[in-house]
């Protein structure tokens, strides 16, 4: 029977591989994401892309391997599925119907955080590190979406922002429950699992509010057929695998780090390719939540026990022999 559980071992280098998936190709998907939407509904044109991806994966996956999946195993990806595809993707294509792809990336950037501060639950062991860097990160997004932008834009900016900031919620309580899910044994199986339950879940809420009602495929264009595509091959199957990879091998506050980087992709392609302004409010605002992830996620230096720094002094200096003996 073929194993394709990745056929990865968590090497360095492949650690080193699936962060630069996460890094690179999901700093592009706001991008695509935002081509896509332009011309079919948003959460239509999610649940296609979740339901194509997983429904052909699985398919592949279980004439090769003939072993079905356990119920605890599909409720497992049934609720992974609608906490980070539904609501957490769902919240970010939502959102990008109102605001600008940097932004959306910039205030994704909050995910690391809230992992941070749920991983250290119940202790919540905040240190001034922390807690400085949360202060930062508050004044970041407030300064990223200020109330002059807001007033300029309608209460559309706003929506988008807390679509966005429930989105991120979503997002990290899904990625630390990931961590002890009941799970096949194929790594890739129950990646497709996940997009099919996220997909059926985005297509229930599309139909719910009516976006096929209007909707005429004929009017779809061929870049948002092309930006659909990449989102399906890349966005999905490459990047979402190999996220979930991830999580079974790092943990989920490190896994979160391609937060710090996708706004940097976004912001320059968004820029690029897309007109989006790039202005001294967005490098500033973007600085400091970078910043503030940085804080949340370093650690602080270890002081050394008195006693140890003690004997280690004497035994360098070989001027105590009781010391030295000690150490």
């Amino acid at each position: 029977m073929a194993n394709t559980n990745f056929s990865l071992v968590p090497s360095s280098r492949n650690v080193f591989i699936a962060f630069a998936i996460l890094y690179v190709v999901w700093g592009s998907t706001y991008l695509a994401i935002k081509i896509a939407i332009d011309t079919m509904p948003a959460l239509l044109m999610g649940s296609v892309r979740f339901l194509i991806a997983g429904t052909g994966l699985y398919c592949f996956l279980l004439a090769k391997e003939r072993v079905q999946p356990t119920l605890k195993q599909w409720c497992s990806a049934a609720v992974i599925g609608f906490m980070l595809l539904a609501v957490g993707n769902g919240g970010v294509i939502l959102a990008e119907k109102s605001i600008p792809t940097g932004m959306a990336s910039l205030l994704g950037a909050v995910t690391p955080m809230l992992i941070a501060l749920m991983e250290s639950f119940p202790r919540f062991d905040l240190d001034k590190r922390k807690l400085a860097g949360l202060a930062i990160g508050t004044l970041g997004i407030a300064c990223l979406v200020g109330p002059a932008e807001i007033l300029a834009s309608g209460n559309s900016t706003l929506q988008g922002v807390l679509l966005l900031l429930m989105a991120c919620v979503s997002w990290s309580v899904g990625s630390i429950y990931a961590r002890s899910a009941e799970r096949p044994q194929s790594t890739l199986l129950f990646v497709a699992m996940q997009m099919i339950c996220g997909g059926l879940a985005l297509g229930a809420v599309s139909l719910g509010v009516g976006e096929h009602v209007n909707f005429n495929p004929q009017s779809v264009s061929g870049q948002s057929l092309l930006a659909l595509l990449y989102l399906i091959v890349f966005g999905s199957l490459l990047g979402y695998g190999a996220y979930v990879w991830l999580l079974q091998h790092v943990n989920a506050t490190r896994v979160s780090t391609y937060a710090y980087v996708n706004p940097v992709v976004a912001v320059i392609l968004g820029w690029g390719f897309a007109g989006e302004a790039l202005g001294m409010q967005t490098l500033v605002a973007g600085l400091a939540i970078l910043a503030a992830v940085w804080l949340i996620n370093s650690k602080a230096p270890r002081e050394m026990p008195a006693k140890q720094m003690i004997l280690e002094t004497c035994a360098k200096t070989e001027r105590c022999t009781h010391c030295a003996a000690e150490a």
